[in-house]
């Protein structure tokens, strides 16, 4: 048998909204097939296991915004004109995809080594967003905070916020789904100057 694009982007999509809808555990590979309007023979063709389908749905997830941070990060940018590129593109994806934060705990959950792997198959390497941080601590531009601590800063200042959405909606803006948005808008400009403030050495 021939393998078609078509068809294989078909049952991933359909995977897609089932994962998120339902999550890996509540998605059966019939649900899939019924969803994709073919059948389970023809779903086991291209995808052997839920396991390496969920695999293609999370690497469509990353895909959507792990190679644009890739690529700015290998540029020749300045770090801190990076933060501003960072924040907004990691926000504006979580708006766009308010499904990807749950998701990937679940498969953090289930599969902590898979997440690694995948971001550094995409071009992440940390070992470059260190060194970029690094010189501008010699500059004089960043204080003396710890790289990493750096890091994890920046992705739960960005990140809890759209894991915790239904919470924060509900609490905070009084069930209001569109101010819960603009506020999630206003961070991208207020971040990046709150994070660089941070690291203004006392």
């Amino acid at each position: 048998m021939v393998l078609s694009t078509e068809t294989e982007q078909k049952i991933v999509t359909s995977a897609e909204k089932l994962f998120y809808q339902k999550g890996k555990a509540g998605t059966s590979m019939q649900d899939i097939a019924d969803d994709a309007g073919i059948n389970r023979t023809l779903l086991n063709y291209y995808f052997r296991s839920k396991d390496q389908l969920f695999e293609a749905v999370f690497r469509k997830a990353m895909g959507r915004f792990v190679p644009g941070l890739a690529s700015v990060m290998q540029s020749d940018m300045r770090f801190s004109a990076y933060l501003p590129h960072m924040v907004e593109t990691i926000i504006d994806t979580m708006i766009e995809h308010p499904q990807i934060p749950i998701f990937v705990l679940q498969e953090l959950s289930s599969n902590p080594n898979r997440m690694p792997q995948i971001m550094r198959e995409m071009g992440i390497d940390p070992r470059v967003g260190f060194s970029k941080f690094e010189e501008e601590q010699v500059s004089g531009i960043f204080g003396r905070m710890d790289v990493r601590q750096f890091f994890i800063n920046v992705l739960s200042l960005c990140i809890f916020p759209f894991a915790a959405r239904s919470v924060i909606t509900e609490l905070l803006y009084n069930g209001d789904g569109e101010a819960y948005i603009d506020a999630m808008k206003q961070r991208k400009k207020l971040l990046p100057a709150l994070i660089m403030n941070s690291l203004t050495e006392k």
